[in-house]
């Protein structure tokens, strides 16, 4: 039974959390998650850096969920549009420790949305802060939530088509993406419009859609989850 950090983050009416999906993939390979909300309080980053080291070391892997938006400062930008949402820096701060963590401590990885994001960033990458507004579609489809709402090309030689294969859709939550890639991360599947749709080095696999919400839809999707408690 393999124990899964799962991160969490603010949410609507003064609570803080995470989609049941995440857990509810976990539970069905036999393991769980074990949340860790961004509340932490200003703390400082000595003390971040020694909470996520002991959580990552009594712990299997890692999940990076999503949520708002990461702060454009991480990636020396300002906000520069009035569709930002959600940024909160504590959960930043914890999320980039707890990610330096598990790259340390050579646990997988699992990156979902905001996690992809929140990666990208980490390794030196930018990000696009509003997509429509840069010319892309709408990537927003809260309507299509728990089912395919877009067609995706993937690498045929990545850990993503090993894991998912013959996958051709996603389903899609976002406003933000993948602007320029950091460091060693491969981009290795991409939507219609060109919008990076996953990213992967050893041990860690990041994707932009939701696979937690497709599990019932699609339990090839459980895969990802899979791999990650394997």
């Amino acid at each position: 039974m393999a124990r899964v950090v799962v991160t969490a983050g603010q949410l609507s009416g003064r609570r803080t959390g995470a989609h049941e999906g995440y857990l509810d993939a976990l539970a069905r390979l036999g393991s769980y998650g074990m949340m860790a909300p961004a509340q932490i309080g200003d703390l400082a980053e000595s003390e971040i850096k020694r909470i996520a080291k002991e959580l990552i070391a009594s712990t299997d892997a890692l999940m990076l969920t999503g949520g708002g938006d990461v702060d454009p400062a991480l990636y020396g930008q300002t906000v520069n549009s009035d569709k930002v949402y959600g940024i909160e820096v504590n959960r930043d701060r914890i999320e980039r420790a707890l990610l330096d963590e598990a790259l340390h401590q050579d646990r997988k990885i699992l990156a979902i949305c905001r996690g992809i994001q929140v990666v990208n960033v980490f390794f030196g990458g930018t990000l696009i802060q509003d997509l429509e507004t840069s010319g892309k579609n709408r990537h927003s489809l809260t309507e299509h939530e728990y089912e395919y709402a877009h067609s995706i090309s993937v690498s045929d030689d990545s850990e993503l088509a090993r894991l998912l294969p013959g996958i051709e859709q996603a389903n899609s939550l976002h406003h933000q993406a993948v602007d320029v890639p950091g460091g060693d991360l491969v981009v290795t599947a991409v939507s219609e419009d060109g919008v990076v749709e996953a990213m992967e080095r050893p041990g860690l696999v990041a994707v932009q859609w939701h696979p937690e919400r497709l599990i019932d839809l699609d339990p090839t999707q459980l895969n990802l989850f899979r791999w990650l408690v394997s």
